[in-house]
Parts: structure tokens; sequence; C-alpha cells
């Protein structure tokens, strides 16, 4: 079982980064030992999209851990949104550089398995932190 999850695991990161050109649909950091095929739907909550490359983005880590908690998302336009939680740390040369640079632009689009709208929709609704 732990070998068929880690070929599965395998697969997502695999697909997931070679549609985005292994590079971060935010930044375009382009280094691979930096980038993670992020899940859009949590993998606890969600286990029948765990391996659906439709449900993962490429991000760097720093932008994944920032997804992953809630601190930022995108609208439905696929632009960003930074939610008030981050920045309640403005100003702050490294979130402006990392965050704030982005803010409101669309995301670099995979060349397949576009993001599923109603993932990111979801997303907006039950992870991301905006109060």
């Amino acid at each position: 079982m732990t070998t068929k999850a880690r070929i599965g695991q395998r697969f997502f990161r695999q697909s997931v980064l070679a549609s985005y050109n292994s590079r971060c649909c935010i930044t375009g950091n382009p280094v691979p030992e930096l980038l993670v095929a992020s899940h859009i739907l949590p993998w606890n909550n969600h286990p029948e999209h765990r391996l659906n490359p439709r449900n993962g983005l490429c991000l760097a880590q720093t932008q994944d851990t920032a997804f992953d908690r809630g601190l930022i998302t995108f609208d439905s336009d696929f632009r960003l949104e930074i939610g008030s939680r981050l920045k309640e740390y403005l100003p702050s040369e490294a979130l402006e550089r990392s965050f704030l640079a982005y803010e409101g632009k669309p995301m670099q689009m995979p060349d397949k398995f576009l993001p599923e709208a109603e993932f990111m929709r979801t997303h907006r609704e039950e992870v991301f932190k905006d109060s």
C-alpha cells in the first residue's frame, strides 16, 4: 500500500510540475528543489482528488505554505488574492517581494490539467482566511 501511495504521489508531482513547465505559477521560480505540487483541495479532506492533476498547482515552497494555510488564494479569474492575515505583517520587504508584487496578477496557467474552477472556489470558501 505504501509503495502504491508513493507511486501515486510521484505521478501527481510529475504531472503537475510538467504542466507548469516546472515553474511556480505565481513567481516563475524554476528551481526544482524549491517547487511543490500543491493540492488545491486539502489532501486530508478530499482523498478522492489526491492524485487528480487538476487539483494541483506548481508553487514555490513559501507560496505553497501560504496557500495551504489560507493566507493566499486565487479569485475566479485565477488572480492572486492576499489575505488580511498576511497583510498584518506589512510593511515588509520580504512579503512585498514574495507576495505583494504578484497581488491581482493572474497565475501562469499550465499547458494541460488546468486547475478545476470548483476546487478553487472551495479553497476560497473553506481554506482562505481573510478576516
